[in-house]
């Protein structure tokens, strides 16, 4: 939305009526001279991540993923957007997860643990069986 203010009496008069209007003069004291006014309201939240995977030659297909880093923001299942680290070195047998929420600065998660003890989490979950 925007409006013009005319520059000798104060008049307020919307953007689109002098831009449609065949002489673009103040209606009130017929002055032709006006500031211009543009309201923008948008809010920016850093969207750039990036992945660097480091793979061995000397693995099988399916092991050659040695170590995964992930900085940046992602969407969580709600669709906010969170600053978000992980690590997972293989080699190293580290996992390390960073997740905070940028509007609030809460940190939503922090782990770091050995890549072996790092189960039943994420699409690693095992499914709730009934043993009875």
């Amino acid at each position: 939305m925007s409006h013009s203010v005319c520059k000798q009496c104060g008049h307020v008069i919307l953007t689109e009526e002098l831009r449609t209007s065949e002489k673009a003069i103040c209606p009130k004291c017929g002055h032709k001279y006006f500031a211009m006014t543009f309201h923008v309201i948008e809010k920016f939240l850093p969207n750039n991540s990036k992945k660097i995977s480091q793979k061995s030659p000397y693995q099988k297909s399916s092991k050659k993923l040695r170590r995964e880093h992930f900085f940046g923001s992602e969407e969580n299942k709600d669709g906010k957007l969170m600053i978000k680290e992980r690590l997972i070195d293989k080699d190293a047998n580290v996992y390390y997860e960073f997740v905070m929420d940028p509007e609030t600065g809460e940190i939503v998660r922090k782990c770091h643990e050995s890549l072996t003890d790092h189960v039943d989490r994420g699409s690693a979950k095992r499914n709730s069986v009934d043993d009875t």
